[in-house]
C-alpha cells in the first residue's frame, strides 16, 4: 500500500475515533426536575357546587303614582370550580449538601370562574311590580354576580384551599421523589411558601 495513502486512512480513522468519542452520554449527578409545571398543572381539585342568583329592585320608580319598578326573582344553578395553585410562582432547586430538595409552593386559588352546567338552570322564579318585567339583563348582570360572589366565598374558604395546596404538595413531592429514586437518590422535601 501506498505510504501517502496509509497516512490518509490513519488520519481518517483517527478524526473518525474523535468524533465518536463525542456522541458519549455524559452521565449527571444532577437531576433534571424541568417536569414539574406539568405536575402542577395536575394538581387541580374540581368542585361542584351550587349557586342561587338574585334579582332585586325595591320599587321607587313611580308612574303615575303606581309603582312600575318592583321586581324580585331568582334561579338556580349547579357550576363546576377548579382549585389549585399558580405554576409560574412554583420553584425547585437543589438538592443541597444534606440532600434538601426546595419546593417553593404558593396558596391555592380558583382557576377561572365557576363554570356553570346549562343542564342545571332552573325555572325563574320571580315577583314584579306594575308593568315591570324581568329582562334578559337583569339576568345576565344576576349571573354575573352571583359568579363573582361564589369566587369570593370559595377563596375564603381555608380548609378547602388547604385541601387544594397539600394535593400540589403531594403531587410534587412525589415527583421529586421519583426523580431521586430513579438516580437512586433518597431526598428530603421542605415545602416553602411562594410569595
Amino acid at each position: 500500500m501506498n505510504p501517502r495513502k496509509a497516512a490518509c486512512i490513519a488520519v481518517l480513522i483517527s478524526a473518525l475515533a474523535l468524533c465518536m468519542t463525542g456522541c458519549r452520554k455524559e452521565e449527571s449527578n444532577t437531576p433534571d426536575f424541568s417536569g414539574y409545571t406539568k405536575i402542577a398543572e395536575l394538581a387541580t381539585k374540581e368542585c361542584t357546587y351550587h349557586n342561587v342568583a338574585e334579582i332585586y329592585n325595591d320599587g321607587t320608580d313611580i308612574l303615575f303614582g303606581i309603582n312600575v319598578g318592583y321586581k324580585k326573582a331568582w334561579f338556580e344553578y349547579d357550576c363546576k370550580v377548579t382549585l389549585g395553585i399558580d405554576v409560574s410562582k412554583v420553584k425547585i432547586e437543589g438538592p443541597d449538601q444534606n440532600n434538601v430538595v426546595t419546593i417553593y409552593i404558593p396558596e391555592a386559588q380558583v382557576i377561572g370562574l365557576p363554570v356553570a352546567d346549562e343542564n342545571t338552570f332552573s325555572d325563574i322564579y320571580k315577583d314584579t311590580g306594575l308593568l315591570t318585567g324581568i329582562e334578559t339583563s337583569d339576568q345576565s348582570k344576576a349571573y354575573e354576580i352571583a359568579q363573582e360572589e361564589m369566587k369570593r366565598s370559595i377563596e375564603a374558604d381555608t380548609d378547602l384551599m388547604n385541601q387544594a395546596k397539600e394535593q400540589a404538595k403531594t403531587l410534587l413531592g412525589g415527583y421529586v421523589q421519583r426523580i431521586g429514586a430513579s438516580m437512586n437518590q433518597n431526598y428530603e422535601i421542605k415545602f416553602v411558601d411562594a410569595i
